[in-house]
C-alpha cells in the first residue's frame, strides 16, 4: 500500500476481490471554499489492482458557480481486465465549537459535476458504473468520469464558512462472467431500471 503525501486514507475491505479507494478533498464553501490536493492510495488484492487518477490544481479561494478544475478518472494498475463502479459522496458541514452541522450537498443541486454519462451511467443503486472493460495500463485509464465541480450559486448564508468534501469510493471486480453480479447485486440479474441497462453491457463485454 502506497501511503499518500499529505493525510491518511483508510482501507475498508469489501469482498475477497474488492477494494474501497477513499479520496477526500476539503474545502470551505461560499465566500472562500479552500480546497487541498490528496493523491490517492493504491490497495491492492492479488493481480486485482485499481487507483483514483485525478488532475486537480489547488486554488487559493472559490465562489459559489466558480468552477474548480478536478478530472477524476480511473486506471487500472494490475493485469487483470476489470469492470469498475464508483460512488461518490460529497458532505458539507458548519462547525462551531464542539458542535458539527450537516448542509444539503446533493449532486445535481448544492453540488455541481459535468458528469460523463457517455461512459458511464448512474444506476439506482447510487454507484456509476464504467461501461466498458477497463484494461491493465495507464494508456487505458477510463475516461473521466467528471471534469470540474462548483458550488450551486444561490447557496444559503448558513453555507458561509462550511466545509466541503469529497469522498470517492471505487469497487473493481474482474470480468469473468457475471462476477460482477455475484459481487454488487448478491447474484441477482437486474429486471428493470437502468441496473439492467447496464447489465446488459457488462454481460456483453463479460469474459
Amino acid at each position: 500500500m502506497m501511503k499518500p503525501k499529505k493525510k491518511a486514507v483508510y482501507l475498508l475491505w469489501l469482498l475477497p476481490l474488492f477494494f474501497v479507494l477513499l479520496l477526500i478533498g476539503s474545502a470551505t464553501a461560499y465566500a472562500a471554499m479552500m480546497m487541498s490536493d490528496e493523491k490517492a492510495n493504491l490497495f491492492q488484492i492479488g493481480n486485482l489492482q485499481t487507483k483514483v487518477k485525478e488532475i486537480f490544481t489547488e486554488p487559493a479561494t472559490i465562489k459559489p458557480n466558480e468552477s474548480v478544475i478536478k478530472k477524476v478518472t480511473v486506471e487500472n494498475t494490475g493485469t487483470v481486465n476489470q469492470f469498475v463502479r464508483v460512488m461518490l459522496h460529497p458532505e458539507i458541514r458548519l462547525e462551531s465549537g464542539e458542535s458539527t452541522r450537516l448542509l444539503p450537498s446533493k449532486i445535481g443541486e448544492e453540488v455541481l459535476l459535468d458528469l460523463n454519462f457517455t461512459n458511464w451511467k448512474f444506476g439506482e443503486d447510487g454507484y456509476y458504473y464504467y461501461l466498458n472493460v477497463l484494461k491493465p495500463g495507464e494508456s487505458n485509464a477510463a475516461e473521466n468520469l467528471f471534469t470540474e465541480i462548483k458550488l450551486k450559486n444561490d447557496l444559503g448564508l448558513e453555507y458561509h464558512k462550511a466545509a466541503f468534501s469529497l469522498l470517492i469510493k471505487v469497487e473493481a471486480i474482474n470480468c469473468s462472467q457475471y462476477a460482477y453480479r455475484d459481487a454488487w447485486w448478491q447474484g441477482d440479474t437486474p429486471s428493470s431500471g437502468v441496473l439492467q441497462a447496464i447489465d446488459k453491457q457488462l454481460a456483453e463485454k463479460a469474459e
